[in-house]
Parts: C-alpha cells; sequence; structure tokens
C-alpha cells in the first residue's frame, strides 16, 4: 500500500465505488446495495451510479410529477431518500407505466416493477400485494467484526503520525496529528470492510437475479 494516505485512501475508493458498479451491473439493486453496507439512505450508492453513468440523472426543469401508487410504498421509499420517479430511474423502469402495474397484483404472474418492490421493500410488498400484516423481523445476531489494535507512532522521515493496523500489516495511514491519523486509518479500514463486502457478493453474481 502506498505511503501517503490521501492516495491510499482515494486508491480504495476509487475501488469501492469501482465495485458497487459492478454489483449493480450484476443485478444488485440501488437499496440492496445499500443495505449491504448498513446505509439507511440511498443518496451515496445512487450518486455513485449515477456519476458512473450507470444510472441517467433526473431532470430539474419544471415541476416534478406526482403518481399515483400505494401511500405505503411512498412512505417506504421516502424513508430510503427515494421518490418514486428516482426509484424507478434506479431500476430503469418508466414511472407511468410501473405506477400503473402496481395498482395490483397481476393473476399471471409477477411484473418486474412488483418484483423490484419484493426484493427492495418486503414488510410493504407482503402487506400491499399479499394481503398480510408486514412481516415481521426476526432476531439476527448482531455481525461482529474482528477487534482491531491500532498502533500510532511519530515519524521523523514522514514528519507525521503514522497509524497502522497489526492485523492487517502494510497498510498506514499519515496525519498530523494522532486525531488526524485515527480519522484516516479508520476512513481506510471502513473502505476495505466495504469492498471486502462487495467482494463476497460478486463471488455469487452468477446467482444474483437481473431485474433493471
Amino acid at each position: 500500500m502506498p505511503t501517503d494516505s490521501f492516495t491510499q485512501i482515494e486508491g480504495l475508493r476509487s475501488d469501492f465505488h469501482a465495485k458497487i458498479c459492478e454489483a449493480f451491473s450484476n443485478g444488485m439493486s440501488v437499496i440492496e446495495i445499500s443495505n449491504l453496507f448498513g446505509y439507511t439512505k440511498i443518496n451515496f450508492v445512487h450518486g455513485v451510479l449515477r456519476d458512473a453513468k450507470l444510472i441517467r440523472p433526473m431532470s430539474k426543469k419544471g415541476p416534478q410529477r406526482s403518481h399515483d401508487i400505494d401511500a405505503r410504498l411512498q412512505q417506504g421509499l421516502d424513508k430510503r431518500g427515494y421518490s418514486f420517479a428516482r426509484w424507478c430511474v434506479g431500476w430503469g423502469f418508466d414511472p407511468v407505466e410501473a405506477a400503473l402495474t402496481l395498482k395490483e397484483k397481476p393473476a399471471d404472474g409477477v411484473s418486474s416493477a412488483l418484483d423490484a418492490v419484493r426484493r427492495d421493500l418486503p414488510e410493504i410488498y407482503f402487506e400491499i400485494f399479499e394481503g398480510r400484516p408486514p412481516v415481521q423481523k426476526t432476531w439476527q445476531e448482531k455481525k461482529v467484526y474482528p477487534r482491531l489494535s491500532l498502533n500510532i507512532a511519530w515519524d521523523e522521515v514522514l514528519r507525521g503520525y503514522v497509524a497502522s493496523v497489526p492485523e492487517t500489516p502494510g497498510v498506514e495511514a499519515i496525519g498530523y496529528n494522532w486525531a488526524d491519523a485515527l480519522e484516516k486509518m479508520e476512513s481506510v479500514q471502513r473502505l476495505m470492510r466495504n469492498i471486502s463486502l462487495l467482494d463476497s457478493v460478486l463471488q455469487n453474481c452468477g446467482t444474483s437475479e437481473d431485474g433493471k
């Protein structure tokens, strides 16, 4: 890994963004990718994909059109930072057509828009389209990440404080004081963890659903 903290973090961030794009191209939705990192809002992932031109930008000209969809669905999207039109753009749907198909569950199968709701907002899907109460969340053991150690030492040559983690040898972050070195190392470790999560998903991308 490079010793320059800015270069190191930017390299990891570039890799992270590239893997988000790869996961999206392999069939994951914006909300599914956001869920993987525990993000409650979709703005970051949606923005990465928009900047990579995998999602077209929304027009900011003129009034935003409202769509006749179930209020529960709109509330669920609102909580994730989505308008219905923006969610449709992420999936590649025409908002008008998608709103029509989401009026009721088709008798002859599941539409693409309906399947997208099932994947992104399963509790709301079951409540609206299956006529059942929201699915009760079962208790899940919280994922425990490895407990890492941290060393911070002054480096006379680099003229800065160098943070290193023994459990990830070769990874360093340089700061002008302890707090700066710690903040940069936290960014490095967070990026490495998120990249690892995406790598695990992409290993199974052959079984991913294509919906966009």
